[in-house]
């Protein structure tokens, strides 16, 4: 299984900024994933809003609200659990990010996706 794994970083770079991107395929389409700690646990989603199919980020360089509670999109302000990608706002309430796996040995997080591959 290790050979699927996709490195990201060592787990102390994302101790350092609020989050990470990466260019990466997830089934076989182009995008982005957001890598993320929140509450000391490593998080990764699809960078893409389901409102206006926009990064969370297409605006601002940030996927945090001000309260560092919820990821926000940027564009339209929805909000969404960090621990589950479900969106809080009214609009696509219920609806959810798409989660990516992430795994972490001796220090370092990979993807564990196997629907993902990482641009290099």
């Amino acid at each position: 299984m290790q050979s699927k794994l996709k490195a990201i970083c060592p787990i102390q770079d994302l101790q350092r900024v609020s989050y990470l991107s990466r260019a990466i395929n997830f089934k076989a389409q182009p995008c982005s994933a957001i890598i993320f700690l929140f509450n000391g646990k490593p998080y990764s989603y699809i960078n893409h809003c389901m409102h206006m199919h926009r990064p969370l980020n297409c605006e601002q360089d940030a996927v945090f609200d001000e309260s560092g509670k919820y990821l926000r999109c940027s564009m339209h302000g929805f909000i969404f659990d960090p621990e589950t990608g479900v969106c809080q706002s009214p609009v696509c309430y219920g609806q959810r990010l798409q989660s990516l796996r992430l795994q972490e040995i001796d220090g370092i997080l990979y993807f564990a996706e196997k629907h993902l591959s990482a641009n290099d």
